[in-house]
């Protein structure tokens, strides 16, 4: 993927030097800064190196998505050891999110200011520390604390990932499998997540989930600094600065926003902390596309909101997450509290879900770059509205098979097909130099249709499950409910797509 020449790297000349007709220095073979830049990213990614650079980036993209899953297994075991109060306990999660969506854009911001090297390999670092010290915590407060920090080192390694990426493989095939192979290690995170965290709380103690998580990515992170390709100094004539009151002000709307949508299924959209908090973000957000207008160096600037399909798949991105994390949550409790099975036995259910997602974002990785965008696009829509359908469908046991089974296969080749295809058609139009912040950004979205998703599912099969008698049959008409409502989503995303996005 070749990238534009900078608009001044050929006018070196000021108009004083004109003025005074001072002799034009003679052109010398040293390389210029951008061809330095450009020659960084093919100085390493030869052969094994290649390899081996991949393998880390995607490395911590597993353990991103297996730490978010594992835990959720582990939560009963959480709560009664460090005796959280219910409505307590939902904060091991969300802090974890919130910090992981909150502080993608800052960190894509670092990336494309110094380097995404140091920035990855210090949040892959902060991961693995901060996760052995929640496997000691000894009360919720520090446990709370301790997810918190995590996510915001496994922000850190987003953008400076998906940034090293688009930098190490600018082939727009090559990238395209590198994309998809990233994606696929997040689908293997997902299932694994959710098998391995509650064979673990169940044979050993919750406090290995995080043991774990800590044992193997510190390792990863020291391999990161000698494996990633090398910082390049930039020129230093270019000064580039953090954007602290952009930044503060997008991190302080993004943390209410997040928080808000988390609370609302809980709390009631209603109340008035919910509705006071969502107003405050709206208020931040609006106040952050002003003080970009007028920084010097804004953390997202104003024109990238007009990248070829750069906002389109802004919102686009909701959708896979939003999909795949309120499905799971939805199988998860129709699974335990509906079929009555074991955590185990509904962990090893889900089993089609992670090999599924890993084998179709490897397919679609490798040859979705010769599909049009918008035909990847809103066929991974349809295959996910179908696979919701399915899900929906199936109110015994007995439908496991016949309904869900398929359904997985179905759902997860739609979220590879969508997934892959908005990371490339947005990475497509991130201009040099910026693919650190539009990565952070995408990754954002994903994660707020996460948050809105499961926000969305959650309130809407309580509503309809406390009106109705308590056996399942009755109960599954709330889950149904709230699956019915992802389709709705899948159709609206459907008809953005066929409008708006341009191959």
């Amino acid at each position: 993927m070749s990238s534009p020449t900078s608009p001044g790297s050929s006018t070196r000349c000021s108009s004083s030097e004109v003025d005074n007709e001072q002799p034009i220095p003679p052109k010398l073979d040293t390389p210029s800064v951008e061809a330095q830049l450009n020659d960084s990213t093919p100085n390493t990614p030869r052969g094994l190196r290649k390899a081996a650079i991949l393998a880390v980036l995607c490395s911590a993209q597993f353990f991103d998505i297996f730490n978010a899953c594992a835990s959720i297994a582990s939560l009963p075991s959480i709560g009664e050891d460090l005796n959280f109060t219910l409505g307590m306990l939902q904060w091991v999660l969300a802090a974890y999110t919130l910090t992981f969506g909150a502080f993608q854009v800052p960190a894509g911001r670092l990336s494309d200011i110094f380097h995404p090297k140091p920035v990855f390999v210090i949040g892959y670092l902060a991961v693995g520390v901060f996760s052995i010290l929640c496997g000691v915590s000894v009360d919720p407060i520090m446990l709370i604390v301790f997810r918190a920090v995590s996510g915001l080192g496994a922000a850190m390694t987003i953008p400076s990932a998906i940034a090293m990426i688009v930098q190490s493989f600018p082939d727009p095939s090559e990238q395209s499998r590198a994309l998809g192979l990233y994606g696929a290690f997040g689908a293997v995170g997902n299932a694994i997540g959710f098998v391995l965290g509650g064979v673990l709380t169940a044979k050993a103690s919750w406090r290995w989930v995080f043991h774990l998580i800590g044992i193997a990515t510190i390792p990863f992170a020291v391999l990161a600094y000698f494996f990633l390709p090398k910082v390049v100094t930039r020129d230093q004539r270019v000064k580039r600065s953090i954007d602290m009151p952009g930044i503060t002000v997008l991190t302080g709307g993004l943390i209410l926003f997040v928080y808000a949508v988390s609370d609302g299924g809980a709390k009631g959209w209603g109340t008035p902390q919910i509705i006071t908090t969502l107003v405050f973000s709206i208020v931040f957000f609006v106040g952050f596309f002003f003080v970009e207008q007028y920084v010097q160096d804004p953390a997202i600037p104003p024109r990238t909101w007009f990248n070829k399909n750069f906002t389109v798949m802004f919102f686009y991105a909701w959708s896979v997450y939003w999909n795949l994390m309120a499905a799971e949550l939805q199988l998860v409790q129709v699974f335990q509290d509906l079929f009555l099975w074991s955590p185990i036995k509904a962990a090893l259910h889900f089993l089609p879900f992670g090999v599924t997602g890993g084998i179709s974002t490897l397919v679609v990785g490798s040859y979705g770059h010769l599909v049009p965008r918008r035909i990847l696009l809103v066929v991974g829509q349809v295959f996910m509205a179908v696979g919701v359908t399915l899900f929906a469908l199936a109110d015994t046991e007995d439908n496991y098979w016949s309904y869900i089974f398929p359904g997985m296969i179905i759902n997860m080749t739609g979220v590879a097909l969508a997934y892959v295809g908005a990371s490339v058609t947005t990475m497509a139009g991130a201009p040099k130099g910026e693919e650190g912040v539009v990565g952070a950004i995408l990754y954002t979205s994903f994660q707020i249709g996460s948050t809105i998703g499961i926000a969305i599912v959650s309130s809407i099969s309580l509503s309809v499950n406390k009106k109705l008698p308590l056996d399942a049959l009755s109960q599954h008409q709330g889950y149904a409910a709230s699956l019915w409502s992802v389709l709705g989503m899948h159709g609206v995303v459907i008809v953005i797509s066929l409008i708006f996005v341009r191959d």
